[in-house]
């Protein structure tokens, strides 16, 4: 496992973090659908979160219990050194996703790119049984992949693309699809990826 960390730690030291393919200078629909079916007092958990500038959009928006989970170290130091003079609104967890508890119970999980990742189907039912425990019930499942018409890989690992029934079949029936947007995202290199969000409710 140390394998993965070490990883992505490279990826976090050795590329200028503006060159990352899944780099935003500023969040599209993950920010409009977070601010659309929430409310700035509710918890809201970013898997991966990278060094994205989503936490920093949130809080431009009054968010005040955002928490933050990153399984590379680098990427989190950075994070944390930005956003230093918002640390009481943010919550930092420096782990892998699949090795994830805690007690806490959020109204959305956000996930943009890290569960196309998990290629095993360990992985993929580890994933979901956490996101089950840990999403309140009526909550909100923001997820982020790529499209099947997107990349086979990326960072130099395999990745699985999703379409609408392919990730509603995995969540299963406790899950409700609200809706779901393409997005043609463009890498740093000048090239295009395709990339498909969908927006699941718990139901219970």
């Amino acid at each position: 496992m140390r394998d993965i960390f070490n990883h992505w730690d490279n990826v976090y030291q050795q590329k200028d973090h503006s060159q990352v393919s899944w780099h935003q200078n500023h969040s599209t629909i993950s920010l409009d659908w977070i601010i659309e079916h929430t409310k700035p007092t509710d918890k809201v958990i970013d898997v991966g979160c990278g060094v994205s500038v989503l936490a920093d959009n949130l809080l431009e928006k009054g968010y005040l219990n955002l928490f933050l989970l990153e399984i590379s170290t680098e990427a989190i130091e950075t994070v944390k050194k930005r956003l230093q003079p918002f640390v009481k609104n943010l919550h930092f967890i420096n782990q892998n996703i699949l090795d994830f508890d805690t007690d806490q119970r959020f109204n959305l999980w956000h996930d943009r790119a890290v569960f196309h990742f998990l290629t095993k189907t360990q992985e993929q039912k580890t994933y979901i049984t956490k996101l089950t425990q840990h999403l309140k019930p009526g909550g909100y499942f923001l997820l982020s992949t790529f499209a099947l018409d997107g990349p086979k890989e990326c960072s130099d690992l395999d990745v699985v693309q999703y379409d609408a029934d392919k990730i509603s079949t995995l969540l299963g029936q406790n899950f409700k699809l609200l809706k779901t947007q393409n997005e043609k995202h463009p890498h740093p290199n000048g090239s295009i990826q395709s990339f498909n969000y969908f927006l699941f409710q718990k139901l219970v």
